[in-house]
C-alpha cells in the first residue's frame, strides 16, 4: 500500500485559505434582484394587515344579527298575540290560539364555533397586492324546543369558508 505523504499543519492552513467559493450563476443572482425589488415594491403598496382579532369580527356580528331577528320575531308574535281589535277578548283568544299553531317550534340558541382555520400560504397572484389565504371550518347550531311536549331540536350545519386577507410586509 502507498500512502500519500503526510501534510504539515501549516500547509493544510495555507490551502485551506486558499478556498474561495464559486461565483453564484448570473440567472440566480436576477431573480434574487428581481424578487427583493418585488418585496420592495409590495411593501410601499400593500394595505396594511388586519390584527387576528379582527378577524372574528364578523362572526360576531353574525351573532348579534340572529339575536336581533329572534328580537323582531318575538316582537311580531307579541303583536299578533296582543293586538287590541273592537271585538274584544274572544279575537284576542283566537289571535292567540293561530299565533301558537302557526309557530309551535320556538328558537332557543343558535350559535357558531370555529373548528379549524388553516393557513394556506401567500398568494402573489396580483403582483401590486400580496394576500393571505386562509380556510376558516365552522359549525353552526341552531337549537329549537317544541312547547307542546318539550322535544328539542337540534341542527348542526358544518360550514367551510376560503378568505383571502390583505397583506402588508413590514
Amino acid at each position: 500500500p502507498i500512502h500519500p505523504p503526510a501534510m504539515k499543519d501549516n500547509d493544510l492552513e495555507h490551502l485551506l485559505s486558499s478556498l474561495r467559493p464559486a461565483l453564484p450563476p448570473p440567472e440566480l443572482v436576477q431573480r434574487v434582484q428581481r424578487d427583493m425589488e418585488l418585496i420592495a415594491a409590495f411593501r410601499e403598496a400593500a394595505p396594511e394587515q388586519e390584527p387576528p382579532a379582527s378577524r372574528r369580527k364578523p362572526a360576531v356580528w353574525l351573532s348579534n344579527l340572529v339575536w336581533a331577528g329572534l328580537g323582531a320575531a318575538a316582537a311580531v308574535v307579541a303583536m299578533t298575540v296582543f293586538h287590541t281589535s273592537p271585538a274584544g277578548a274572544a279575537s284576542r283568544q283566537v289571535a292567540f290560539q293561530s299565533a301558537t299553531s302557526a309557530s309551535a317550534i320556538l328558537p332557543v340558541s343558535s350559535s357558531r364555533e370555529w373548528v379549524d382555520v388553516e393557513d394556506q400560504g401567500i398568494s402573489f397572484s396580483v403582483p401590486d397586492s400580496p394576500e393571505r389565504l386562509v380556510k376558516v371550518r365552522s359549525l353552526e347550531r341552531s337549537q329549537w324546543i317544541d312547547p307542546r311536549d318539550g322535544a328539542e331540536y337540534t341542527v348542526e350545519v358544518p360550514q367551510e369558508e376560503s378568505l383571502v386577507l390583505p397583506m402588508k410586509f413590514q
